[in-house]
């Protein structure tokens, strides 16, 4: 009897595999060898029966595309949570329906709970419906707050804003951290989080950086649960971001002795420098078309952000600053400068998100200190049509070459990923193909493209979302590429991106997704 040690546990055949490895552009013939959990084998299909064993499971995937797993570089489970929490309030219309809605959804959950809803339309009220006395009158004595779907507005009454400290026009995340807390000790977190895996799965997603606030409240705890128990389907990359006080290394430091294992890993800090150009709160180089007289609307606190980053950077730990404007982005390189310059040069990874404007002179910088760009390439799903896209009435003609940059970042050679700041988006790989390549809104505007010198190729963005997201994480050398001797992460896409036209790959789905040896995806026939 043949020794079934010697065989493969899946083969994957097809006619287009892409490894992600630099210099092969284009996918090739062949199969993908797959035992335990690594890749043993990148081989010609004619050697195929050398593998099979009595229980191999063969998926002949024809034009079925296959590809490492993506990484998702900037996700944060706590507004996925946060995006669904409570009733649903989308087919609400008014103010009274509304409240009809929450007194409903109010009588089914314990009086000592908070009372939340999501996805409310306030477009329609008028500014008293919008304020505290309505609700007032019904819930004295127990909080209530129902966000808009983007989470840029709320209604609440006062007790609500009391005890957590938010505010009808002031509720984005970072505000709501007091919320946060409670969230995250929910009975059914767990059951949430599997959920969110499942999500990320059904994308291809086989690893993410994942963002905690703080010491993330106990969550880190219930992760550290799933990983020894073998729950967990997709790589964490654990970073934290101070909100309600000053980084905090000691839990940094706990978390980097805690996980040891290849499922979950403490990366260091998230810090926020700027807001959004959208909002006149990105940090320009030069003012704002529309206000001459203005920069962006407030200055960031760079004194705090520098002595954080040289903290953690002289830790050992890898600073991630999100910053939109072209003035952000060049202080921030400063800051990293300044790390090196006093904590020595190290391999730090320190990296960048965002930056939607970005100066060509700050793009070399980036490349000479080896700091990664995130990259928000699925931005343009968030403006249904080109018409309503604000960057040219904001910051001119001058300055709209320079807005995503991918392009010029590529050829500088900046490593360049990928994170869709989920719940901001979901991740949608193929569809990320089509914004980047085409340059064109959801309606498809303009026709040729904005900004289409800064267009990718199919090759580089598939790149930046498998091996170059791997190196950002620092773990290029065991996955990110289809190559023997890598971790068994791979993705699989229901047609080959490569030999379709631009509007075709839109409509592109995983239909298979592999972590670590394992089918957690699949959408497939089962292998024969």
């Amino acid at each position: 009897m043949k020794n079934q040690n010697n065989y493969a546990d899946i083969i994957l055949e097809s006619n287009a595999i892409f490894t992600s490895k630099i210099g092969e552009d284009e996918p090739f013939s062949g199969i993908v060898v797959i035992k335990d959990n690594k890749i043993i084998a990148v081989d010609q299909k004619q050697n195929i029966t050398k593998w099979i064993g009595s229980k191999t499971k063969i998926y002949k995937l024809e034009n079925k595309l296959i590809c490492p797993g993506f990484v998702d570089n900037h996700v944060f489970f706590t507004g996925y949570v946060w995006s669904k929490a409570g009733v649903d309030l989308s087919n609400v219309h008014n103010s009274e329906e509304a409240l009809l809605a929450i007194e409903e959804y109010a009588k089914n959950i314990p009086n000592s709970k908070t009372i939340l809803g999501h996805c409310l339309n306030m477009n329609n009220w008028h500014e008293v419906e919008k304020g505290s006395a309505v609700l007032d009158k019904v819930f004295k004595d127990r909080p209530v707050i129902a966000f808009s779907k983007d989470r840029s507005e709320c209604w609440l009454n006062t007790i609500a804003n009391q005890k957590y400290g938010i505010e009808h026009d002031k509720c984005y995340a970072e505000a709501c951290f007091k919320l946060f807390q409670e969230l995250l000790k929910e009975e059914n977190i767990v059951d949430e989080y599997n959920n969110f895996s499942k999500l990320l799965a059904s994308r291809g997603v086989t690893s993410i950086k994942e963002i905690g606030f703080d010491d993330y409240y106990g969550f880190t705890d219930i992760l550290e649960q799933m990983e020894l128990k073998g729950e967990l389907i997709h790589r964490i990359n654990l970073v934290s971001q101070p909100v309600s006080n000053n980084a905090n290394f000691e839990y940094g430091d706990t978390c980097s002795k805690r996980f040891q294992n290849s499922f979950i890993k403490f990366m260091g800090y998230n810090l926020m420098v700027d807001g959004e150009i959208a909002s006149h709160e990105g940090e320009l180089l030069k003012p704002y078309k529309d206000i001459p007289d203005s920069c962006g609307k407030y200055s960031p606190d760079y004194k705090t952000l520098e002595e954080t980053a040289q903290a953690a950077d002289k830790k050992g730990f890898r600073c991630a600053l999100h910053a939109e404007g072209d003035a952000a982005v060049r202080k921030s390189i400063d800051i990293i400068e300044r790390c090196r310059l006093i904590n020595g040069k190290r391999d730090s990874r320190h990296a960048i998100i965002d930056l939607e404007l970005v100066h060509p002179d700050d793009i070399v910088r980036m490349s000479n200190l080896g700091i990664t760009a995130i990259n928000y390439v699925q931005i343009m799903n968030c403006t249904s049509k080109y018409s309503d896209f604000y960057a040219q009435d904001l910051i001119g003609d001058d300055r709209i070459n320079n807005y995503w940059p991918y392009k010029r970042m590529i050829d500088k050679g900046v490593n360049i990923c990928c994170g869709t700041d989920l719940p901001l988006d979901i991740p949608n790989i193929p569809l990320s193909v089509y914004f980047v390549t085409s340059r064109r809104f959801p309606d498809g505007n303009p026709l040729t493209g904005f900004n289409k010198k800064q267009s990718m190729s199919k090759a580089d963005i598939l790149r930046a979302w498998t091996i170059g997201g791997q190196y950002a994480n620092f773990s290029d050398d065991k996955l990110g590429t289809i190559e023997e001797g890598k971790l068994a992460d791979i993705t699989v896409l229901d047609n080959n991106i490569f030999d379709l036209s631009v509007d075709e790959i839109k409509d592109v789905k995983v239909c298979l997704t592999i972590t670590d040896g394992k089918i957690v995806y699949n959408t497939l026939n089962k292998g024969k």
